[in-house]
């Protein structure tokens, strides 16, 4: 956590500015790259403890005491040209870090050892590829889920029993909408348990405000702002667990429960749009096909791990019992039977007017998804950062100890705030895939207005992504500065700056979009003069963002390293991080005022459906794009952050694939990676959506959703 002493420093007001800034984005514009195999001394030792780096170090302590024992001049000139030996292989230690280690023949053990390798790409690359594309698969279908619960409840007529749903619908809306905001006022305002004020307060003003809602007791959107924050910030104060309540974490409370109210209310009584439902039908097929993909890869990266990386699965498994033989398996068994109840019941349920119930079975998967999300974030996070101490790993810690670490819960608020993003730009691809192929005016123009909803919830879970960044790395470092350095300014410094140049081109890329998509609204160019200004900034700020100190890839450089490629000293505080926080608010500031321009544009001119350059639905397919590339490139940087370990400092990688690999070989195959993805995704949408539109008839074009009887 930033010190208190910087919080205090900073005007109240200026800090109250920047959270309505927030909450007036959701408010006014809402409608395991494992390490290689370990080597074969596993299975010969009794149990999990075993593995624990605290025994290497004690064997050398015996081995440093055996040679005292012994004395004399002929083992102290042994022991000199051992240290000259030693000090020859440390100066070549890079060696065995980086590419050149592929080179390195296995060693006898390995051999006797080794077991199985994939021909051609090796144990590593062959886990990899599945791993990333399990990922990619899996976070498809657990993004687009929120999207598809979301625009179902807007195109649903109101009826009696939609009510009902709507009711569960909003709180699960205000859970995840209060931990967005909660993380931001707990970076921006250094609230202690920000994240729970913020949950607990929109979470329980959705559910009161919906509750009066379904009597019509509370119809007023003001009204209901305020009963939301009073009952937010009521609930907030008795459940967070704090002894000392401060006017900030009141004030989040009260904002989170305003905003709870608003969405309710707002969602609650919105007029029907059958284009919701039509476009939540769409994307659930796109789910359906898309699910099997995920069983599929997820089954292949099973299989590779056991056949190469047997000794480490084992482990795991010892680690996570009922994990992984109960928890893990139920899951999945119920979020399958679950996805395909919702898939294949839309058109029953619609057709007996029971719409209710299909919402609720939305809601019931998105639950199911995150709980699985977040079970399986637990080993992810025990293999970088185990809890401590390492020898009481598997005597006094429990299971759920070896879950709840200390990046557990800022990795859980990434990849759901990173799934949101990844949905929402998925949806525009879709969008532009369609209106790209359509021939039928009407139908660019649905197309049209469908790239504009994802292009929105896609940005509108990209604004507060950086923060959960911030949080994840911030634990890091806590935990251990090691990892964080060598993150940050030693082997993956490159990465790093492939990284924040791939999220400048998002954010630069959005705007583009915005501003091309508002050419067909009228009045719209009264803001372009703004709009153009802001464009200048993104620009310098994405290239002090992605500016290091240093262009070359170890903090000290070695042997075939230019040591001159460094940054002038007049230019060196473009690396420190003030210009780099300075530059990432910006991107976020900047974007946001433009959606706001953009949002009122919306809603005061008339927009030309349809008639959106070209050029609007490619950079939705980019954007889309370099949000998979992305999403692959994080998750290479998280895992090669374990160094030589499989598990950091607990469970050693031994193997001759322990090196971390080159800036240009990991680049290579992660685009490999995302081009065979994008591909599958290519075909999925032409199967799911565009195919079966040529075997319909005239009769084809979607009635008006006919009335529904209250339940």
């Amino acid at each position: 956590m930033p010190s208190s002493n910087v919080s205090e420093q900073k005007p109240f007001s200026f800090k109250l500015v920047l959270l309505a800034l927030f909450a007036y984005s959701l408010v006014h514009l809402s409608p395991a790259l494992p390490g290689a195999s370990t080597s074969s001394f596993i299975q010969n030792l009794m149990g999990p403890q075993s593995v624990l780096a605290q025994d290497d170090e004690d064997e050398e302590d015996e081995e440093e005491g055996g040679d005292e024992e012994g004395g004399g001049e002929e083992t102290g000139g042994e022991a000199a040209e051992g240290d000259e030996a030693a000090a020859e292989e440390d100066e070549n230690a890079y060696l065995y870090d980086i590419g050149p280690a592929k080179d390195i023949k296995p060693t006898k053990e390995l051999k006797d050892g080794g077991g199985y390798t994939f021909p051609g790409l090796g144990n590593r690359k062959a886990t990899w590829g599945a791993a990333q594309l399990h990922i990619l698969f899996a976070s498809f279908i657990l993004g687009c889920p929120m999207f598809v619960v979301i625009m179902e409840v807007m195109g649903a007529r109101r009826t009696q029993g939609v009510r009902k749903a709507i009711i569960l619908a909003n709180v699960f809306m205000g859970v995840l909408t209060g931990v967005i905001i909660g993380i931001i006022g707990e970076i921006i305002v250094n609230i202690h348990h920000g994240v729970l004020y913020g949950m607990w307060a929109c979470a329980f003003a959705a559910l009161i405000v919906s509750f009066l809602n379904y009597f019509h007791l509370c119809m007023n959107t003001k009204i209901s702002c305020i009963v939301g924050g009073v009952v937010g910030a009521f609930f907030a104060y008795l459940l967070v667990p704090t002894d000392h309540t401060t006017v900030q974490a009141i004030a989040l409370a009260v904002l989170n429960g305003a905003v709870g109210g608003f969405l309710s209310t707002a969602i609650m009584f919105a007029e029907a749009d059958y284009k919701f439902e039509r476009l939540a039908h769409e994307i659930t097929k796109v789910i359906g096909f898309c699910y099997s993909f995920t069983a599929l890869t997820g089954g292949l990266f099973l299989f590779i791990m056991m056949v190469a990386y047997k000794d480490f699965i084992s482990y795991l498994v010892t680690a996570y019992p009922i994990l992984f033989m109960i928890g893990y398996p139920t899951l999945f068994i119920l979020e399958t039977i679950v996805l395909y109840i919702y898939v294949y019941s839309w058109d029953p349920l619609n057709k007996t007017n029971k719409k209710g119930r299909h919402i609720v079975l939305g809601v019931i998967l998105n639950i199911l998804g995150l709980s699985l999300l977040c079970a399986l974030d637990g080993p992810a996070t025990f293999m970088q950062t185990p809890p401590k101490p390492y020898d009481a790993l598997f005597t006094t810690m429990t299971e759920w100890d070896r879950i709840a670490t200390m990046t557990w819960m800022p990795l859980n608020y990434h990849r759901l705030v990173g799934n949101g993003t990844f949905g929402g730009f998925m949806v525009g691809v879709i969008s532009a895939y369609m209106y790209l192929w359509s021939k039928d005016p009407k139908e660019k123009e649905y197309y049209d207005w469908v790239g504009y909803m994802g292009n929105f919830i896609g940005v509108l879970f990209m604004i507060p992504l950086p923060a959960m960044g911030y949080i994840f790395v911030r634990e890091i470092y806590q935990y251990d500065a090691t990892i964080g350095m060598y993150i940050m300014s030693d082997r993956e410094s490159m990465f790093m700056l492939v990284q924040g140049l791939l999220i400048g081109t998002m954010f630069t890329a959005s705007n583009i979009y915005m501003w091309v998509s508002m050419k067909r609204i009228e009045n719209a160019h009264r803001f372009f003069p703004a709009m153009k200004l802001g464009f200048i900034l993104i620009v310098i700020a994405a290239t002090i963002w992605f500016t290091p100190r240093r262009f070359f890839a170890t903090m000290m450089p070695e042997p075939g390293m230019n040591p001159d490629m460094v940054l002038p000293d007049n230019l060196a505080f473009l690396a420190l991080m003030i210009s780099k926080n300075t530059a990432a608010f910006a991107l976020v500031t900047v974007t946001l005022i433009n959606y706001i321009f953009y949002t009122i544009s919306t809603r005061t001119g008339k927009i030309g459906w349809g008639k959106i350059n070209p050029l609007g639905p490619y950079i939705l397919i980019f954007m889309g794009f370099t949000d998979i590339w992305l999403m692959s490139w994080m998750g290479t940087i998280r895992e090669l952050s374990r160094m030589n370990w499989h598990i950091y400092k607990v469970f050693k990688d031994v193997t001759p694939e322990k090196y971390a690999p080159t800036l240009a070989e990991s680049g290579v195959f992660v685009t490999g990676v995302v081009w065979t993805f994008f591909i599958i995704m290519t075909a999925i949408i032409w199967l799911g959506i565009k195919y079966p539109k040529t075997k319909k008839t005239k009769t084809e074009d979607a009635p008006a959703a006919a009335p529904q009887m209250a339940e």
